[in-house]
C-alpha cells in the first residue's frame, strides 16, 4: 500500500491519497456522501437490524433458534462485498434462503410433505447447529463465485440453477411466508426489517399505516453520527456549498439520524433511494435503481453541473457505481 499510496498526517489521524491522483483532487468541484458507513455508523442499527429480522423469522418458521448474533456479522460481510447488497431486506432475505437450504436433510423432507409454513420439527436441527452455519457460509462463497451481484433477482437465479428440487420446493414456501420481494407494509420481510430499524412513530411516516409486528424502539437510535457541523463547515468552504447525499436510504431515516446537519446538504441535488419505496400512494417521489446503479450519482453530478465530482463511500457497490460514472463521462 505504500508504494501506491501518499501518507498524509490530519488531526484526526493517518490519511493516503493514491500517488497520481493529487491534481484530480485539487480539481474537485462537488462532494457527495453515502450516507451508511460514511456519515453515520450503523453497525449497531442497520446490522443489529439484519441479525435480528433473520433470527425472528427463521425462528417462527422453522421454531428453531440459532447464534445469529455470533455468526451473521462475518456472513453480511461476505455478501456485501459482492456489491450487490446496497439494500438489507436483500441481504435478509439471502439468508434467510441460504439457511434454509442448509438446514438437515430429515428437516427439510418433512417441511416440503407439510408445504407450508410455520412449521415447528426445531429439534430436528438443535444438533446440527455448526453444520447450517458452515452451508450457509458454502453456498454464499458458490454464490460469490457465481458472480450474482443484482439483489434478490440474482439470489432467486442462483437457487433455481444450483439447489435441488427439494430446496427450491421448500425456498418458494420461504417466498411466500415473507412475502418477499415486495416492500412494506405488504411483505413481511421488509415490513419487520423497518418496524425493527425505523420504530413505530418513524414508520407510520414513511407508510402511512402503523406497525404490525413490532411495537419497541426502533434500532436507528442507535446510529452514530460520524461528522460534526465543524466538519461539514469546512466542507462547504471547500466545494463552495456544493454538497450532496447519494444514500439508499428514505429521506425521512436520513433527517431522523442526522437532524440539524442535514442543512449543509442540497437536498434537491441529493437522491434518497428509498423513498422510491413508498409506493406511489404515499407521494410522488423520482425512482432510482439501487445501487451499483450509476443512475443516482449522475443525478447528483448533473444537477450541479458538476465536471469534477468527489464521492465518498464504503462499500463494494459504491466503487462499482462511480467506477461507472467515471467512464461514462
Amino acid at each position: 500500500m505504500t508504494t501506491r499510496y501518499t501518507h498524509i498526517g490530519t488531526e484526526h489521524g493517518p490519511a493516503w491519497i493514491r500517488k497520481g491522483s493529487e491534481r484530480a483532487l485539487l480539481s474537485t468541484d462537488v462532494a457527495a456522501f453515502d450516507c451508511d458507513g460514511v456519515l453515520v455508523d450503523t453497525r449497531k442499527s442497520y446490522d443489529a437490524t439484519t441479525v435480528r429480522v433473520v433470527k425472528r423469522l427463521i425462528g417462527e418458521m422453522f421454531g428453531v433458534r440459532l447464534p445469529w448474533g455470533r455468526e451473521a456479522p462475518r456472513l453480511i460481510h461476505k455478501l456485501r462485498k459482492t456489491g450487490g447488497f446496497n439494500n438489507d431486506w436483500d441481504t435478509t432475505y439471502a439468508l434467510c434462503l441460504f439457511a434454509t437450504c442448509s438446514m438437515p436433510m430429515r428437516f427439510k423432507e418433512a417441511l416440503a410433505t407439510a408445504r407450508r409454513l410455520p412449521v415447528t420439527p426445531g429439534g430436528a436441527v438443535r444438533s446440527a447447529v455448526p453444520a447450517v452455519f458452515a452451508g450457509v457460509n458454502r453456498i454464499i462463497v458458490e454464490y460469490v463465485n457465481s458472480k450474482g451481484q443484482v439483489g434478490h433477482s440474482s439470489i432467486d437465479r442462483f437457487v433455481g440453477e444450483t439447489m435441488s428440487a427439494v430446496d427450491q420446493e421448500i425456498c418458494a414456501l420461504v417466498r411466500a411466508y415473507t412475502g418477499y420481494p415486495g416492500s412494506p407494509p405488504k411483505s413481511r420481510l421488509a415490513t419487520l426489517f423497518d418496524e425493527m430499524y425505523h420504530g413505530p412513530v418513524l414508520f407510520k411516516e414513511l407508510y402511512g399505516v402503523g406497525p404490525k409486528y413490532f411495537a419497541g424502539t426502533g434500532l436507528i437510535a442507535r446510529d452514530r453520527v460520524l461528522v460534526t457541523g465543524t466538519d461539514l463547515r469546512r466542507l462547504s468552504e471547500c466545494f463552495g456549498d456544493k454538497l450532496a447525499i447519494d444514500t439508499g436510504r428514505p429521506r425521512k431515516a436520513v433527517e431522523y439520524s442526522l437532524g440539524d446537519l442535514l442543512s449543509f446538504f442540497d437536498l434537491d441535488a441529493s437522491v434518497f433511494i428509498g423513498d422510491g419505496e413508498i409506493g406511489p400512494e404515499r407521494e410522488v417521489v423520482p425512482h432510482f435503481e439501487k445501487k451499483p446503479s450509476p443512475a443516482s450519482l449522475l443525478h447528483v453530478r448533473d444537477k450541479f453541473g458538476s465536471s469534477n465530482l468527489l464521492y465518498v463511500g464504503d462499500s463494494a457497490e459504491d466503487v462499482m457505481m462511480a467506477t461507472d460514472v467515471r467512464t461514462s463521462s
